[in-house]
């Protein structure tokens, strides 16, 4: 691969939309939505997290290529995420008043694959490579104790997407694949979330999808069932979300986190997600 190949796939990957829009859902911007069900905790004395939102300050991007052979070569993409987490913690959970702020920084981490395979070996390298796959993006903190198992996308109208480990998928889309879930716009979609965790408690499991803006959306996910497996729990977390009305490429960030990062002052933010792209028809 010349440097003409290098930079045109460095500039593929900077456009495509299929890699990169996953890191937009995660900032929420400010605390926000009274969605906790974190059970009796509290945040030390300072009351119950109703409110909490991702801010993100920065976002660092670094890309690896591998040459497998004259015909392949796969493109590692590594974002590097830091912000602020926000929690709003009222005394009472009857009130929604802003009693205190509290802010945890953090540094997450997220990586994808892209799969371009060579077309033609002209001196234009437009005609030379194509995006032939993409993984799915699986990120969060360095230390995370939250552990994602599998991940289900079940459009009431199209393609049902099932992963287990993200090591076992590692192309599972292309970009013309029936594998990326396709909705109708305004349609409703089932998702279903399994954790392994050792703690009878729920963490805190939402979906983000759509985009920056109006069409973005955090839906909890609430815990429906749980199975005991010797020492360690199964939680399965469970909700029916509505697509957005506005067509395109987007991504649906599934994303736990622990407890004690809302609920402990002295906890660190940890954090697990996954993301998986949907078009939006």
């Amino acid at each position: 691969m010349n440097p003409k190949d290098k930079e045109y796939l460095e500039s593929v990957i900077e456009s495509n939309g299929l890699l990169n829009s996953d890191v937009v859902p995660l900032d929420d911007g400010d605390a926000y939505s009274s969605d906790y069900v974190g059970g009796v905790s509290k945040v030390n004395d300072s009351g119950f997290p109703l409110r909490w939102g991702r801010v993100i300050k920065k976002v660092s991007k670094s890309v690896l290529f591998d040459e497998v052979n004259d015909e392949c070569v796969i493109a590692t993409v590594k974002r590097i995420i830091n912000g602020e987490l926000k929690i709003s913690a009222p005394y009472q959970l009857s009130t929604r008043m802003r009693h205190s702020i509290i802010s945890k920084p953090f540094t997450e981490n997220s990586i994808r694959k892209a799969q371009f395979l060579r077309i033609g070996t002209s001196k234009d390298p437009s005609k030379n490579w194509k995006l032939h796959a993409v993984s799915l993006v699986k990120g969060g903190t360095e230390n995370g104790n939250v552990s994602i198992g599998e991940f289900i996308l079940n459009p009431q109208s199209g393609e049902r997407v099932s992963l287990v480990l993200p090591s076992e998928n590692i192309w599972p889309f292309g970009e013309n694949s029936p594998t990326v879930a396709t909705v109708e716009s305004e349609t409703d979609v089932d998702v279903a979330v399994k954790l392994k965790t050792d703690e009878f408690e729920p963490n805190m499991v939402v979906l983000r999808s759509g985009f920056r803006g109006r069409w973005g959306q955090r839906t909890l996910l609430p815990l429906r069932f749980e199975n005991r497996k010797g020492a360690q729990y199964i939680h399965t977390y469970e909700n029916t979300i509505r697509a957005q009305a506005r067509p395109g490429v987007f991504h649906a960030v599934v994303e736990a986190i622990t407890r004690e990062t809302l609920c402990d002052l002295e906890a660190p933010v940890s954090t697990s997600f996954w993301g998986v792209p949907y078009v939006v028809q």
